[in-house]
């Protein structure tokens, strides 16, 4: 068998073969192919290595003495207890950098919220956790005012701030936080963390966010020395952060403050809820959208403890009509009433059985007095909800209606694109106020 070189030189190498014009013939080295054409592979080559450039990236935060050690935390958080539901969600992020506080003194009359959002890594963040509360109540000692309540909590802020400046760490950290007493409660922000009020099922925005976009933000920051650019589509002080106050942040700290707003509000009935949440919900969730959600999802536990009390409330008269020695016309008609679902005698005797322990067969002879006793108890057991239907409906929804508007919130961001970390915290004012 010839060779493809010497086919392709008409057999000779000097002429190509008959009826092939104009053919141009690479040399061997060229084409790839073995001269001594034992072999027609082609050879592979390594392409050389193509060096990208590198694409400007945000600064990293902990560039400072220390490092923000990350911890793992787990996908999601649940909490639901009496009056109040939380729910968080990690993002795209590696490491869950949102954290929550809820907190009482020792007296029980300040109850303390908090929702948190970290950046940058999550020791400030997990030293908010720590010591925010701490610090707001330490200053609070004292201040009857609700002025001078105002100005214990922003010192609470800022002391928190310098202790955690004095560790040498870049990260930072957004708040919103709330502190119920008595009537009164104060609400407080740093950065983009937002509180946000049910009042009559109508939503009210209690505090506002601190973008570096805010004209009045940005002012403060340009007269400062400080300036505000777009980065990555977002207003950033110096390209870097979106917010314009935290804790922490040590590293634009000269124009970055940890000075909350601050506001005393006076509780009254129409206030039904608060819902503090991180930036990972308000993104994507308007506020009358989020307190629609809240409203609905706790209306429907309502009348679900509603029709549960009825029940409840029915059979506890039923037992006591049939059980009571001194009632006897209505224990006749229930006698003859239950003559005819169960005409044999078989299913009567195996119904007073049945109801040996409930005292409730009709045939049988009143209960002893102590009978009597022990069926009141039995029915003070089974009845966990008030006789007066007006008690029922000032009790506050249970956690379970809290805690699925929690859920179904983060469920709306995150499905409308959301993948930042996302914390919910609902409180019930109802069960709260005093």
């Amino acid at each position: 068998m010839k060779s493809l070189t010497s086919l392709s030189n008409g057999g000779n190498g000097n002429s190509p073969p008959p009826g092939v014009v104009g053919l141009n013939v690479l040399p061997p080295e060229v084409v790839g192919l073995n001269v001594n054409g034992s072999s027609c592979s082609l050879k592979r080559k390594r392409p050389a290595k193509i060096e990208i450039p590198s694409v400007l990236q945000e600064i990293c935060t902990d560039i400072f003495k220390g490092s923000d050690t990350q911890v793992q935390y787990d996908n999601t958080v649940c909490l639901s207890d009496s009056g109040i539901g939380v729910f968080s969600l990690k993002g795209k992020k590696k490491f869950m950098e949102d954290a929550h506080k809820i907190f009482s003194n020792s007296d029980k009359k300040k109850k303390f919220f908090g929702v948190y959002d970290g950046h940058g890594g999550t020791k400030a963040a997990e030293f908010v956790v720590d010591n925010l509360h701490l610090k707001i109540l330490e200053m609070l000692e004292n201040c009857p005012e609700d002025k001078a309540k105002e100005e214990a909590i922003k010192a609470g802020y800022l002391k928190t701030d310098e202790e955690f400046l004095k560790q040498g760490l870049g990260s930072g950290a957004c708040c919103v936080t709330a502190m119920i007493e008595g009537q009164k409660m104060v609400v407080s922000n740093l950065g983009d963390c937002r509180a946000v009020l049910c009042r009559g099922g109508m939503a009210e925005a209690l505090t506002t966010d601190h973008r570096a976009g805010q004209e009045d933000e940005r002012k403060r920051i340009e007269d400062k020395g400080g300036y505000v650019e777009i980065h990555r589509g977002t207003w950033r002080v110096h390209g870097i952060l979106s917010v314009s106050r935290s804790i922490g942040d040590a590293h634009l700290k000269d124009w970055v403050l940890a000075e909350p707003d601050t506001k005393v509000i006076c509780l009254t009935p129409d206030m039904e809820y608060l819902v503090l949440a991180s930036d990972g919900l308000w993104d994507e969730v308007g506020n009358q959208e989020a307190v629609d959600i809240v409203t609905r999802s706790c209306s429907s536990e309502k009348k679900q403890q509603l029709m549960g009390a009825s029940l409840n409330q029915n059979s506890n008269v039923h037992d006591c009509l049939i059980t009571s020695p001194l009632s006897k016309s209505p224990r006749v008609s229930l006698v003859k009433s239950k003559r005819r679902h169960h005409p044999t005698s078989q299913k009567k005797t195996a119904h007073r059985k049945q109801n040996e322990d409930g005292f409730g067969c009709e045939n049988e002879s009143p209960p002893s007095k102590a009978r009597r006793i022990s069926l009141v108890n039995q029915a003070k057991i089974r009845s966990p909800f008030s006789e007066n239907e007006n008690d029922l409906n000032e009790k506050p929804a249970t956690s379970c209606g809290l805690l699925a508007a929690c859920k179904e919130l983060v469920s709306l961001a995150v499905t409308r694109g959301s993948m930042d970390d996302i914390t919910v915290m609902i409180i019930d004012l109802n069960h709260y106020r005093s």
